[in-house]
Formats: C-alpha cells, structure tokens, sequence
C-alpha cells in the first residue's frame, strides 16, 4: 500500500539539516558509518526510562512522537545507499509510537499465524522486512551546556540509530527501552536529524509479539532528554510492609568529584489526600547507593485497596538540581502459606484472565493511558483482579493503569523459550535457552525486571510455557530464580504455566485444577481452556484500527 509523499519542502529541510554539518562528518560505507566516534564519551542506558506517569516539575524533557519520515527497504539497500545520512530519500510518513503494518505500509498478503497455522491478512498490512525512520527536531536551546540524551521506549524487532549520520548504536532486545547518550553529536540552534533503521534480527525473542501476525516498528514514544553533568540513571524503589519502610536504590552517571559531593533529596506522599510529603536528604560518595526511609503507617497496596505514594527524587550538587525523577509505588507483600496466596499476609483469591497482545486499535502494544484504563477498569468491574500476559510483557504505560485500578499481572519473558519444551506438539519458532540464545534471553529477562521494579502490579514471573516435566534447564531455571528475587523480592515466580515439577523454582503452580490434590502449593488453573464461541460477524464493522476483523472473516467463511 502506498502513503503520500511528504513534500518537497519537508525533503529539503532534511537535506539542508544534514549538510549543516556534513564538514564534520566522514560518512562512507556501511562498516566506517557504524564505527562509534574516536573518544566519543557516549553512553547506553538500558532500561531507559521513556513515558514517564509522572513528570517532575525539574525534568529536561521533550517529546519526538508524531509524524516521521518513513521508507520500507526491501531489498536491503538502505545501508548500501547511506539513507542513515540522506533521508530526504523517505518519501512516506508513519506515526510514532505504533507499527506500520498497522498503517498500512506493506502489501495485501498473508501471514501464518502463530501456532493454530491459519494464514491469513491479520493487519492493515503484511510485511516482513526493514524499514526506515527519520525525524528532524530541535533541541531546546535552554538545554545548552547540559547532557543530552534520545530514548526509545520500545522497538521491534531491532533497530540500528544515527544522529546527524553518525552511528549511535543498536538495540536487539524488544521488551527492553533503551538510551545513548548524544551530546558529542548533538546540534543546538540548528536542525537534528534522528534516523533509525528497524529490522527483522532477533524477531524471535519478541515471543508473543507476533501472536495477532508479524508487526514492526518503534511501538513506545521516542523522547530528548537533558541532566546535568551528573545523572539518575537507575532509581529502584522498594517498599518494605513489615519494616515500615522504604528503601532507596541509586546509580548515578557521570563523574564523582570529592571536591563538589552529590546529595540526594527524596519526598514521599500519598498519591491521593492532603498529607504532607515526609522527606529526606541524603550525601552521594558512590555511583551505587542505597538509603532507607521510615514511613509512618503506610497505606498498603492490594487488587482492592489499590493505594499509591508518590517519590520525587532529585540530585543536587550544592543546592543546584542535576537530575530528576518522579515515580510512583505500592506498599504490597505478596507470598505463600501451605495452599494459600496470600497480599499483606492475607489470604487472597486470584480471579485470573488471559491477555495475547490484544491491541486492535493499533497493533503493536497499545501505549494510551486512557483506553487501558477504559478497559481494565471494565474488567475490573467484572471481578478480575489478576491478568495473565502470555509469553510475553506489557508496555510500562499498562503497569501504569494495573497500578491504579488494581491488577497484578503475570510477566512471561520466557528465559525457559515460549514454547521450547521436548514433546513434539511443542516446537514452535520461539528460541530455546540452548547456549546460542541463553545470554540474550537472560539480559531481557533481568532488563525487563528492572524496567518494572517499581510498580507493585509487575510481581509475578513466569519463565516460560507448557514446558511439562522433561526440560533439561535446571540450572537456567534456578539462577533466574535467584537473580529475580534480588531485584524484585516481593515478587511470586513459577518456572512454567501449564506443568510441574517439583525438582523447579515455584511458590505456586499453573497447571489443571483436578491435580490441586497432587502438589502442596497453591494451584492457579492454566489457561481458560476451550470454552470459547464463533466472534460476532455484526461487529466486523467497528474494526477500524490497526487489526483487521480477520477471526470474524473466518468465521464468516466457515459458517
């Protein structure tokens, strides 16, 4: 399908912004293009932090969303050909964040469709294959002399970036946001020029991703952000309910100087009501640090008691702000007593659903506040207090309303593969943790931890599905266990949905409820089995997004 061309004065501006700098720039082929710069002090921040709920009132950012430049490469020339310094050459325009196959970029072919093997025209548009992006911005010139920095909150499968044609670097993992720093690179007072290229390595390790048909493209917001010489890159906050307390994990960027020492002041408020902040300052001799801070009766966090606390966190070098952040959390403790689960040491019944990337409106992982909390809040109402992601995770801006109508959610990442169990019915194209795969599952399992760290509805995991009892990744299963529990301790982790076994990690079990008598631990029945009807084919009409109406179609067709 084709998009309108961008005008002729949108493609000069681009030329005009590159050549701005082109003296400085020594861009020839794909290999020199994708070197880093000689003493480049540019840095990657995974997971970056992108779409933040809350915004503090001294946070340096700016929003790219919206219109982009846009070209598919199906022939793979892009790189060949330098796009990444000309991309005057895209003659489309696609929206950020969302996919393209969802806006139609591709053409009018089929998909095969995860594991029921139908092929079919899942979304607007069908298309395996690289495409392109470029934006042109401004930095806002108040931002002179701070460090500057591009997030992406979430690409699939892969991408490669470029700044005024210089190489950034790549990401591979597509749960995971990630940053580079650019100020080396970076423009003020003229135009900058951000180019990506999104392609299919590592499509595999987005699992569940490709359930409703083989999407790409950057699906979460890409934004410009500013710190001072010092930075907050990791800000893991851990409410403690038995201590009454909360505990504060820091990592701070950028050099430590002994005669300028860094503090860190933290406010804690209920995010709702009149109380005032309780807060407190604390001295920075260290990169890493931790603090504790006591906290009078805290209000607790369950499904029916959702209530949050807000933290403004700032770094300050003698009373100047550097850096800030605003987060929110939830005092909750969630575990086990004999065949009971228990939140804040109460017996709890966890009335589950399951989700596979439902997003008919835009077919990558839906990032809008409003219509999750118009869905959750409805699901809610129906008395569910418990959501199963299946083989995969939700964007942050989920948790974000999980958080506020009071949902716990059940993260799959599958270190343990997707479906990569022995048994013949179980082999499907998800990668398994064999030697090859194992370190890059791994680091998405433990990058998507702690991307979640802070929201009390990311606290069960799952490392993988219907694995049955016959896997031979003991050791894989224990080591994620155990690293889990470091990042995330309140959190309740299962080495599998759909089976047991007692040799593996597990405070509770997924698998049929006739074998609740078989296991001493609590048992959550697996899946809703196959209790499910033909799609109404009166609806097929109010599928206007990004998803076409492809289940009622069949049903249509077999009817």
């Amino acid at each position: 399908m084709e998009k309108a061309m961008t005008t002729e004065m949108n493609r000069r501006e681009f030329v005009e912004a590159l050549a701005a700098g082109a003296a400085t720039l020594r861009l020839v082929a794909d290999a020199p293009a994708r070197a880093a710069a000689p003493g480049s002090s540019r840095q990657l921040v995974v997971p970056a932090r992108v779409n933040p709920v809350l915004l503090h009132p001294d946070e340096l950012r700016s929003k790219l969303d919206g219109e982009w430049q846009f070209r598919l490469d199906p022939q793979e020339k892009g790189l060949a050909e330098g796009w990444y310094a000309n991309p005057g050459r895209f003659g489309d325009t696609v929206r950020v964040p969302g996919c393209w196959q969802g806006q139609g970029f591709g053409n009018e072919g089929f998909d095969e469709v995860w594991d029921f093997h139908f092929v079919t025209r899942t979304l607007r548009a069908t298309y395996k294959g690289t495409g392109w992006y470029a934006k042109q911005f401004h930095f806002p010139a108040h931002w002179r002399g701070k460090r500057l920095w591009l997030n992406f909150g979430g690409v699939h499968p892969s991408a490669e970036v470029w700044l005024n044609g210089v190489w950034l670097g790549e990401n591979d993992l597509p749960f995971v946001p990630f940053g580079f720093e650019v100020t080396d690179v970076a423009r003020l007072g003229s135009p900058n020029v951000l180019t990506v290229r999104v392609h299919e390595r590592n499509r595999q390790f987005g699992f569940a991703f490709n359930f409703q048909g083989n999407w790409s493209g950057l699906y979460r917001s890409v934004e410009a952000t500013a710190t001072g010489e010092n930075s907050l890159d990791r800000l893991e906050l851990y409410p403690e309910v038995e201590r009454g307390r909360l505990r504060i994990k820091a990592r701070v960027g950028g050099t430590l100087r002994l005669d300028a020492p860094l503090s860190l002041k933290v406010s804690l408020a209920p995010n709702a009501g009149d109380a005032p902040p309780e807060t407190r300052t604390f001295a920075l001799s260290s990169p890493e640090a931790e603090f504790e801070m006591s906290v009078s009766s805290p209000k607790l966090w369950s499904p029916d008691s959702p209530n949050l606390y807000r933290v403004d966190v700032i770094l300050q070098r003698g009373g100047v702000t550097l850096d800030a952040q605003s987060e929110r959390i939830g005092f909750v403790k969630l575990n086990t007593a004999g065949k009971h689960i228990l939140i804040n040491d109460e017996p709890y019944y966890l009335r589950g659903s399951g989700d596979f990337v439902s997003c008919p409106e835009t077919g990558s992982p839906d990032t809008d506040r409003e219509r999750w909390r118009r869905k959750l809040r409805t699901l809610r109402d129906y008395g569910y207090n418990y959501v199963r992601t299946q083989s995969y995770l939700y964007t942050p801006e989920y948790f974000d309303v999980a958080d506020e109508v009071g949902l716990i959610v059940q993260s799959e990442m599958g270190v343990l593969g997707a479906f990569g169990g022995q048994s013949p019915r179980h082999v499907y194209q998800w990668p398994k943790p064999t030697p090859d795969n194992y370190p890059i599952l791994k680091r998405q399992w433990n990058l998507s931890v702690m991307r979640d760290v802070n929201h009390p509805s990311a606290n069960l995991y799952c490392m993988s599905n219907e694995y049955g009892k016959d896997t031979n990744f003991h050791r894989v299963a224990w080591q994620c266990y155990h690293d889990t529990k470091t990042l995330k301790p309140t959190a309740l982790l299962i080495w599998t949905d759909g089976g047991y076994n007692p040799e593996l990690p597990g405070v509770f079990v997924n698998w049929e409820a006739e074998n609740d008598e078989k296991v001493d631990k609590p048992v959550i029945q697996h899946e809703f089995r196959w209790w499910s009807s033909f799609p109404d084919v009166r609806l097929m009409s109010r599928y206007n997004g990004a998803i076409r109406p492809y289940a009622a179609e069949m049903a249509r067709r077999t009817a």
